[in-house]
């Protein structure tokens, strides 16, 4: 892909704080890109990385809970507050990971799933708030998801991720036509396990890998890739789920007869996973309630 040239462009990123969608930020920002980030706090990388480039203008941070659709809305009239009108490209990147939060087999939350309400609700809201946006407008524009490599194989330990996730691919697919119809470009990347502090971060998700043998993503290249998938119009058409395991590996998610993902998707030490498993049946078996 040539270089793009996004001067005079703007964008939206929710967790873009840190990780993958962190990653994305900088190539935007790289690309000439104004840049909102709304996050319920930035990593220490982030913060790095903004004393790096002199706390840029181009670039801002405002705290948002991305399970408040109130906060959501907010977000883009903060966006135009601070860089007028609306952004051209937004992405729904914030996200957690079973393993490290509460998840199926804890049973932990109490009156929804965190985790469906942050990796599938808040994507679909936000996108559906873009789309008026821009129809709003009569403008262009671009969303990018955050799907995974866990859409398509299955795990007994990350069932809610995986649902979530399927769900992003679906919808992704669900609105390619916008493309033709009202210029809006919808498309998704699909990581393999990624190095990011949802990962490094949190032991329970660091278990399942083995760091001499497992040959894990990195957060630039995944933010390479969304570019890619964003702005690459001949290679990628609208509705595009990119699979992205290895800075070599880049493939195309076909809707039928896909051959699911290769050896980088999977970790060495995945079965650690079935222990939380095999606690919460036990706990089940001997529970008086």
């Amino acid at each position: 892909m040539t270089q793009t040239d996004l001067a005079g462009k703007g964008a939206l990123v929710t967790g873009g704080g840190s990780g993958i969608s962190l990653s994305f930020v900088q190539h935007l920002y790289h690309a000439g890109a104004n840049v909102l980030i709304c996050d319920i706090a930035l990593h220490h990388e982030a913060v790095a990385w903004l004393e790096s480039i002199q706390h840029s203008s181009r670039v801002a941070f405002r705290t948002v809970d991305v399970t408040d659709w109130k906060q959501l809305e907010s977000a883009y009239d903060e966006y135009g507050h601070i860089f007028g009108g609306i952004p051209d490209i937004v992405c729904p990147g914030a996200g957690i990971y079973e393993p490290s939060s509460p998840n199926f087999w804890n049973d932990q939350d109490e009156s929804f799933y965190k985790m469906i309400r942050i990796n599938l609700e808040h994507p679909l809201k936000l996108s559906r708030m873009a789309i008026r946006k821009f129809v709003q407008t009569k403008q262009p524009g671009i969303i990018v998801h955050v799907s995974s490599t866990g859409a398509q194989k299955p795990s007994m330990f990350t069932p809610l991720y995986g649902a979530a996730k399927q769900g992003i691919s679906n919808f992704v697919r669900c609105m390619a036509g916008l493309q033709d119809m009202e210029d809006i470009r919808v498309v998704a990347v699909a990581p393999g396990p990624t190095m990011s502090p949802l990962m490094y971060d949190h032991p329970e998700a660091l278990k399942l890998v083995d760091q001499d043998k497992d040959q894990l993503c990195q957060p630039d290249e995944v933010g390479r890739a969304m570019m890619a998938v964003c702005f690459d119009r001949e290679q990628f058409a609208s509705g595009t789920v990119l699979e992205v395991t290895h800075p070599d590996c880049w493939r195309q998610v076909s809707l039928l007869n896909d051959p699911g993902p290769g050896l980088n998707a999977y970790t060495s030490n995945r079965k650690e996973g079935l222990v939380a498993v095999v606690a919460a049946l036990d706990a089940d078996r001997h529970s008086t309630e």
